[in-house]
């Protein structure tokens, strides 16, 4: 003979509910911006002519044109150059402000959605250092979803979402963002729309992993449950 269920109240119910979904929260919404304690860091970079004004092919400039871009991101962060087809070369430098770069002038880093942009990264500090050249080398293509990353002269790490196109030699900037928090590294991607999804190995991936076996769990239970209510 089948012992009684206990009586399940409304209440409890919902508590199980809501545990539910603190493990999802857990296992799934971490990955929302920069992950744990930075996640409400990450900030923004208008890019709009409102802002900084740099979206746009070639950042809206005419060949042999160039503009210049004071605390950027943030106030003493370091100057952004931006350049069309200036002396063979197109693309985003600094000074104070450092892109991440392959180890030579006309060859940034390239990261993908998600990528940690941190201390590991090769930086350099001067305003040819993260380029793409035009001639005599052409710079390999940056596809949809490709990322350059920045240093500002504070420590802080950001990211801008960046296609070049090696064929018809333009650039173009779609969306950027920086941790608020010097020396804190970012996930390339953070912060906007989607979740970014982290590299393989960082701790993020641990908590996805929790909290799917969380939610197996919860649902093991309620499938026995249920089979001993049948």
């Amino acid at each position: 003979m089948k012992k009684p269920l206990p009586h399940r109240s409304k209440k409890s119910s919902a508590q199980q509910t809501a545990r539910l979904g603190a493990y999802l929260a857990a296992g799934l919404g971490v990955s929302g911006a920069a992950m744990s304690t930075s996640e409400a860091a990450i900030v923004i970079i208008d890019i709009s002519p409102s802002g900084f004004n740099i979206a746009g092919v070639n950042a809206g400039l005419a060949d042999f044109d160039f503009l210049y871009r004071n605390n950027f991101p943030l106030t003493g962060a370091g100057a952004l150059f931006v350049w069309n087809n200036y002396y063979t070369n197109t693309g985003l430098g600094g000074a104070g402000l450092s892109f991440a770069n392959g180890g030579s002038d006309a060859s940034p880093s390239k990261f993908s959605l998600g990528a940690s942009i941190g201390n590991s990264a090769n930086w350099g500090g001067d305003a040819y250092a993260a380029v793409f050249e035009r001639y005599p080398n052409v710079s390999p293509n940056f596809g949809p979803g490709s990322y350059m990353g920045f240093k500002t002269a504070q420590g802080n790490y950001g990211w801008l979402e960046v296609t070049w196109d090696k064929v018809a030699q333009d650039f173009q900037i779609f969306s950027g963002a920086y941790e608020s928090t010097p020396n804190v590294a970012i996930l390339a991607g953070a912060g906007a729309g989607p979740a970014a999804v982290p590299e393989p190995g960082t701790w993020a991936a641990a908590a996805l992993l929790a909290g799917g076996a969380a939610f197996a769990r919860w649902r093991k239970r309620r499938d026995e449950t249920q089979k001993e209510a049948a």
